[in-house]
C-alpha cells in the first residue's frame, strides 16, 4: 500500500512539476471533495461490524488545459477508511491509503466537432430516474467517442476493458457501449444499446476466492452476471457474450412539473456447468418517477419493478444482468447515502419497490432537509431459497422472494456552514419481514437496521 501510495504521489508531483515549467503553455487548477463521517449503524442478518465507525475519504482532481480543446485529468483518492484501521488510518500508518482514481485526456479531433475521452475514466449507461440498473460511474479503462451533430442529435461510443489477465487468449473483459441522445424543447430520450463479451479465464480469475481481485468491486461482477447459487463456477463457453438494450427519457416541458423513465432488458449465457445448470441469466427493469419542484419542497413518487427468478435454478435466472448497478432511491437500504449503504442491495434486480419522498424541505436559509418512505418487495420465487440452497444475504445484497418485504424511512438534513463546507445529518430505519416458510426462524434482531449519521463535506 505504502508503494502504491508514493507511486501515485510521485506521479502528482511530476504533473505538477511539468505543468509548472510550461506555465504558458497550460492551465492548471484543482477540485475535488473531502469527507469525513461519524456514524452509528446496525445492519440486518446477523452483522457483527463495529456500530460506531469514524471515516474519511479525500478525492482531489488536477485538469492540465492547454486549450479548449485539449486538457488532461488525474484524481487521486486518499481512503476512504476507517480511523485506527489497518487501511491507512492507524497510529503509525501516517495516512498512507492513496490509489489512482481517473487519469485520461480529453481532446477534439481537429477540424471536426468529435470528442475524445481516453484513459481510465467514469462511464456510466443513461439513467433518468433514481435507479441505474446496469452500470453507474463505473471505474473503468476506456476510449470514449462523442459527437453532436446538431442540438437535438448526438451520439456516444465507449469501448471499455474492465479485466485483463494477461495469461490466456481467453483472459479479457470487453464492454461496448453505445448511446443515442436526442433533446428537444422540454423532454429527453436517449435509446442505447451495450454489448459485453466475458473470457472464461478472466471469469475464472474474478470469481476466485483465492485470487487478487476477490472481495473487490471486480470480484462482486459474477454476483451480477450468473444466477442465484451457481456458485464460483464457469460455464463451458470460452467466451460470453452479453447484451443489453435500454431507453430513458424525461418531460420537463410542463416545468417545475417532471416525469422521467427508464427502461432495460439484458441477457447473457456462460454455457452448462459441471453440475448441468445453465449459467445464463436475462430479465427487464422498469422505473419511473414523477415529481414538482415548490419554493420550499419537491414532493417526488418514484416506482421500479423488475423481473424475478422462477422455480427452476436449472434453467438460468430470470433477473437481469448487471456490471455496475446504482439504485439511489434511498440512503442506507440501497445506495443514495454518504457510506455504509446498500443493506438491501446497491441494484433493483429481482425487487420492485415505492417511495414518497419530499425533498429539499427549506424553512431557513441554508438549511434543508429530505423525507422519505420507501417499500420493497422481492420478485423471485419463494421456491428458490430452499431449491437454489441461495443465501437471504448474499455479496450482492438480500435475495428478496414474493413474500420478503422491507420497510425504510429516511429523514436527512444539510447545513451549509460556507459556501464551500456542509453538515449533513443521516437518519434511517429499515424493517425487514422475511418469510419464514423460505428462510426458515430469523430473530427479530436480524429483521431491523438503523443508521445515524454525521458527515462533513468540503467541495472546492
Amino acid at each position: 500500500m505504502m508503494r502504491k501510495g508514493a507511486i501515485t504521489l510521485l506521479a502528482a508531483g511530476l504533473l505538477l512539476g511539468a505543468a509548472a515549467g510550461n506555465a504558458g503553455a497550460v492551465e492548471l487548477t484543482a477540485n475535488g471533495t473531502w469527507e469525513f463521517g461519524w456514524s452509528w449503524m446496525q445492519g440486518p442478518m446477523g452483522d457483527t461490524s463495529d456500530t460506531f465507525k469514524a471515516k474519511q475519504r479525500l478525492r482531489t482532481q488536477f485538469n492540465v488545459i492547454a486549450s479548449e480543446d485539449l486538457k488532461g485529468v488525474l484524481q487521486i483518492e486518499i481512503g476512504d477508511g476507517d480511523w485506527g484501521g489497518p487501511d491507512g488510518f492507524a497510529m503509525g500508518n501516517d495516512g498512507v491509503n492513496m490509489k489512482l482514481r481517473f487519469g485520461y485526456v480529453d481532446w477534439v479531433i481537429p477540424g471536426t466537432d468529435a470528442r475524445v475521452r481516453m484513459g481510465l475514466q467514469p462511464v456510466s449507461s443513461p439513467a433518468f430516474t433514481f435507479n441505474n440498473p446496469l452500470m453507474s460511474d463505473l471505474e473503468v479503462a476506456a476510449l470514449a467517442l462523442n459527437y453532436q451533430f446538431n442540438e437535438m442529435l448526438g451520439v456516444s461510443l465507449a469501448w471499455m476493458r474492465p479485466y485483463n489477465d494477461d495469461t490466456t487468449s481467453h483472459d479479457t473483459i470487453d464492454l461496448l457501449l453505445l448511446s443515442v441522445p436526442v433533446t428537444g424543447e422540454g423532454w429527453q430520450i436517449n435509446p442505447y444499446g451495450m454489448y459485453g463479451a466475458f473470457g472464461r479465464d478472466a471469469m475464472e480469475g474474478v470469481m476466485n476466492p483465492d485470487h487478487e481481485t476477490w472481495g473487490s468491486e471486480l470480484g462482486w461482477l459474477s454476483a451480477g452476471l450468473l444466477p442465484a447459487g451457481s456458485g464460483p463456477v464457469v460455464g463451458d463457453k470460452s467466451h460470453a457474450s452479453a447484451w443489453w438494450l435500454g431507453i430513458g427519457g424525461e418531460l420537463t416541458l410542463f416545468d417545475p412539473f417532471r416525469v422521467a423513465l427508464d427502461f432495460a432488458y439484458g441477457s447473457v449465457d456462460f454455457g452448462d456447468s459441471a453440475y448441468n445448470m445453465q449459467l445464463k441469466r436475462r430479465g427487464w427493469v422498469a422505473s419511473a418517477e414523477a415529481s414538482y419542484t415548490f419554493d420550499r419542497v419537491t414532493p417526488l413518487l418514484g416506482f421500479w419493478y423488475a423481473s424475478g427468478d422462477d422455480s427452476n435454478p436449472y434453467d438460468g435466472s430470470e433477473r437481469i444482468p448487471v456490471v455496475y448497478p446504482s439504485n439511489g432511491v434511498t440512503n442506507f437500504g440501497f445506495d443514495g447515502g454518504w457510506y455504509d449503504a446498500g443493506q438491501i442491495s446497491t441494484g433493483s434486480a429481482g425487487k420492485w419497490g415505492v417511495t414518497l419522498q419530499f425533498n429539499d424541505i427549506s424553512l431557513i436559509d441554508s438549511l434543508t432537509h429530505d423525507l422519505r418512505a420507501t417499500y420493497v418487495r422481492g420478485t423471485n420465487n419463494r421456491e428458490m431459497a430452499a431449491v437454489a440452497g441461495v443465501a437471504a444475504y448474499g455479496v450482492d445484497g438480500l435475495y428478496l422472494t414474493t413474500g420478503d418485504s422491507a420497510w425504510e424511512f429516511d429523514f436527512d438534513t444539510k447545513y451549509e456552514i460556507y459556501k464551500n463546507l456542509a453538515m449533513h445529518v443521516e437518519l434511517s430505519y429499515i424493517k425487514l419481514d422475511l418469510d419464514t416458510a423460505a428462510w426458515g426462524s430469523v430473530s427479530s434482531d436480524d429483521k431491523k437496521a438503523y443508521k445515524a449519521g454525521i458527515y462533513l463535506t468540503y467541495d472546492f
